[in-house]
């Protein structure tokens, strides 16, 4: 049997006794029917357990047929503080048993809570002083303390402006269930998530040795959304591939989208971390990931944008304290190796986990219930510098809450972040936020090589191999493209000089791509169409064409500024203008490296069997001669202007001698 992934939700792990008073039981629940007193044993049992959303359910009902008991007041309140969606009503249920609460030992404590989680933290630092008071372990006592000093840190950052708008996804990927680790390749053409609800495969189950009654759960799934033509996420699918009627949960995938790592725990040991590949339109049976799971927790974890090294969270002993972030390198032999602690700037003596590598391969997100967190996990960011790990930063408010805030991602432009969380607005227990900017105001440099891969006109599974040109920033890679689209993408950070070669069988096509001065974020297309030679013999000429040339405006009689003056404003029904930038019938010897910074290049091949790449499509002269500009600045310096008149190439002698210019 599968344990629950997001187990934190439902069993919480803390030190507070949870103590039942058994005087104060007999006393408010003595003249009850014997139906209810057998529901408060089973919720008891579960409270004692701190297994609270468990037993809230059940004292929720009790509550209602016995509003005026004090007693099982405190109870459900005190479960309260533990889902996001009864905070408002944990500190009334709470507070209304004030007369009794020289019986209830932890009382103090959930107030606190109950404050806390409804933003009333110097509130909350007095009721935890006061649970101090009593005679705790030291280990509860640190709890207590722990608790006061998130308190304190949330207090801080309500002085400090927000540095991003945070909006819940909505549906229809948010619903009354719970939503949780989303992840997508860099270009956000689709996410994967966690959902746990009415729709989980297998419907309500009864985890082992648990009381037999009506209170189950559902056990988790993999969904996947797509972004749609409107920029907005479709109905989410289950990925049935990897679903079963245990519990199945995502937790990362490859920059690329090609590879897709999932959290399993089959009853041995304490849960793995398996892989499963894209092949085609389909994921592969997940296998485990050799190199870094252990007999402890590993339970997520990320991929470097060139898939050398992983980074993953980590019980295993040795580290700092709970949970750590590790990391490990791929080895020869496909398999990782060298595993290290990433050290005690990111690591403390709590909670760190969910770490994310951002496009650019030098920014760090990860969760942390330590350094100076407001509250539960929070959300840190790290840059790498001169080789280390800076100084971890709490992105603050309103990204981070006192609930849970895990699992952060980001886009390669560094516009979106993404995240799950427990927030009041929420549709469910956890719901997908969406944060703008993702990477918080920092701008982001690198270049999104994306397009596809075709052999004899036909999509392909292709070695997409990447290679650093500067030995002093070793950036290397292979990557694949998709065998049913030929779909591929790469990342290259700023600052480098890169060899691309595309493989299949035995042809090969070279690029070379340039991020030297690239400063920010940009997006690069190149389709590289790879033919076999009795394609070529069968189909195309050996030699580019040569006669293309640009209008000869000395023909005309007018200069062509004086051309551009004239006619600039003009617009003629079914005429339009681009600005044409290469002609080949042999298009793989196309430069693509000019065109990073500019528009998608759009290639259309004319009834003479020579390919045109051009950059826009416009009404008027004005605005194809300010792209024009763009494209010489970018050192495409053969540029010129081309118009297109019904979908037919023609020369501005033509347009004025056949009084289509007037």
């Amino acid at each position: 049997m599968r344990l629950i992934f997001f187990i934190l939700s439902l069993v919480i792990s803390n030190l507070i006794y949870s103590q039942l008073n058994l005087e104060l039981k007999e006393k408010y629940t003595s003249n009850w029917s014997i139906s209810d007193k057998k529901k408060l044993e089973n919720a008891d049992r579960y409270y004692s357990n701190q297994e609270y959303l468990f037993a809230r359910p059940i004292y929720d009902s009790l509550y209602k047929a016995h509003k005026s008991n004090l007693y099982i007041s405190y109870l459900l309140g005190s479960c309260d503080t533990y889902d996001s969606r009864y905070h408002v009503n944990s500190e009334f249920l709470i507070k209304a048993a004030e007369s009794i609460k020289s019986d209830l030992v932890d009382y103090d404590y959930f107030l606190g809570r109950a404050y806390e989680f409804n933003n009333k933290e110097a509130d909350a630092i007095i009721q935890f002083e006061k649970y101090k008071l009593n005679p705790l372990n030291k280990a509860l006592k640190d709890e207590v303390e722990h608790q006061i000093n998130s308190c304190k840190n949330s207090i801080l950052f309500e002085k400090k402006s927000a540095v991003a708008k945070v909006t819940n996804i909505g549906a229809p990927v948010n619903s009354s269930g719970s939503e949780y680790t989303p992840v997508f390749p860099s270009n956000e053409s689709f996410m994967v998530f966690t959902y746990r609800g009415e729709k989980s495969i297998g419907g309500k189950q009864l985890l082992p040795n648990k009381i037999n009654e009506k209170y189950g759960i559902y056990f988790e799934d993999i969904m996947i959304s797509y972004k749609n033509d409107t920029n907005n996420w479709t109905e989410p699918k289950h990925l049935n591939t990897l679903n079963t009627s245990g519990h199945d949960a995502v937790i990362s995938i490859s920059h690329d989208g090609q590879k897709l790592f999932i959290y399993k725990n089959i009853g041995i040991g304490n849960g793995d971390i398996y892989m499963s590949k894209l092949n085609g339109l389909n994921w592969s049976i997940p296998e485990k990931v050799k190199g870094i799971n252990s007999n402890f927790w590993e339970g997520s974890m990320c991929l470097s944008p060139d898939e050398k090294i992983i980074y993953f969270s980590s019980e295993r002993q040795g580290g700092y304290g709970g949970r750590d972030i590790y990391f490990a390198k791929i080895m020869p032999n496909g398999t990782w190796g060298n595993v290290k602690n990433l050290g005690p700037e990111i690591n403390t003596k709590y909670d760190e986990d969910a770490p994310f590598i951002h496009s650019d391969g030098k920014t760090l997100f990860f969760a942390s219930t330590g350094h100076n967190s407001i509250g539960g996990y929070d959300i840190f960011k790290s840059e790498m510098k001169h080789g280390k790990w800076s100084l971890p930063y709490n992105v603050g408010k309103p990204v981070n809450t006192a609930q849970d805030d895990k699992f952060y991602v980001v886009s390669s432009d560094g516009e979106r972040g993404y995240y799950s969380s427990e927030k009041k607005d929420g549709f469910g227990q956890q719901d997908i936020y969406m944060v703008e900017p993702g990477l918080f105001g920092k701008p982001t440099a690198l270049v999104m090589v994306t397009g596809n891969v075709t052999y004899d006109n036909k999509p392909i599974k292709a070695d997409i191999f990447v290679r650093s040109k500067l030995n002093r920033k070793d950036f290397s890679g292979i990557f694949n493209s998709n065998s049913i689209t030929g779909n591929y993408l790469v990342n290259l950070p700023s600052g480098n000089e890169y060899e691309i070669v595309y493989r299949y069988l035995n042809t090969t096509i070279t690029k070379d791509i340039s991020t030297a001065k690239i400063d920010s974020f940009a997006k690069l297309e190149i389709n590289s169409e790879l033919f076999s030679d009795e394609f070529l013999r069968l189909n195309y000429a050996k030699v580019d064409s040569s006669d293309l040339k640009p209008d000869d405006f000395a023909s005309i009689g007018l200069t062509e500024d004086e051309l551009f003056s004239k006619f600039g404003n003009t617009v003629i029904d079914s005429l339009y203008y681009s600005v044409q930038i290469g002609a080949y019938k042999l298009i793989e010897n196309f430069n693509y490296s000019k065109l990073i910074g500019l528009p998608k290049a759009l290639r259309k091949t004319f009834s003479d069997n020579i390919t045109r790449f051009t950059l826009g499509s416009y009404n008027n002269l004005n605005e194809t001669v300010m792209m024009l500009s763009k494209a010489k600045k970018n050192g495409i310096k053969d540029a010129f202007i081309i118009a297109l008149y019904k979908d037919k190439r023609y020369y501005f002698k033509e347009l004025i001698n056949q009084h289509i210019l007037k």
